[in-house]
């Protein structure tokens, strides 16, 4: 039972080996011959097992090929880039600037009318909350631009590549 794990170590290593043709010769006489080397002329010859397999590089046009090929997945790769540009990025980054123009819009009319509200009353929280409406003017007009930066530049990059979605 110890000889198991050897011989399937064994067997793995022939099977992992380079792979060979043999070639099976049947001679005019009918005798027949297994060897490692093409059968001499005038033999009948049967490849066993693998054949080399071809050259990666077997003439001049393969250069031509391999410069077609990349070319054709860089405009896929564009082809694919357009379509996110168009159908979800460039959609979702106005959607989000939209809506945040208008949380912001939202947020800064509830501080203006608690600051009108409490007009005279109390002069502290007055000042507290002009410095709360600057700071949240400030934080909205940030992100605003960095928002608008990004629908920008996503829409650069989809006229470079000729979107049809502006």
């Amino acid at each position: 039972m110890k000889s198991a794990p050897l011989l399937c170590l064994c067997l793995g290593a022939v099977l992992a080996g380079p792979a060979f043709a043999m070639y099976r010769c049947e001679a005019a006489d009918g005798t027949i011959s297994f060897q490692d080397k093409r059968c001499p002329e005038g033999s009948k010859e049967q490849t066993l097992g693998a054949t080399a397999p071809p050259p990666l590089v077997s003439g001049p046009d393969d250069g031509q090929r391999a410069q077609q090929i990349r070319r054709n997945q860089e405009a896929s790769t564009r082809a694919l880039r357009k379509t996110q540009l168009e159908s979800t990025l460039l959609p979702a980054a106005r959607s989000a600037l939209a809506s945040h123009r208008q949380a912001c819009e939202q947020e800064l009319s509830a501080l203006r009318a608690q600051r009108e509200g409490t007009s005279g009353r109390f002069p502290g929280q007055r000042q507290t909350l002009d410095e709360s409406l600057a700071a949240a003017q400030a934080r909205c007009d940030r992100q605003g631009r960095e928002l608008a930066d990004r629908v920008e530049t996503l829409r650069s990059e989809c006229s470079a590549l000729q979107c049809t979605a502006r």
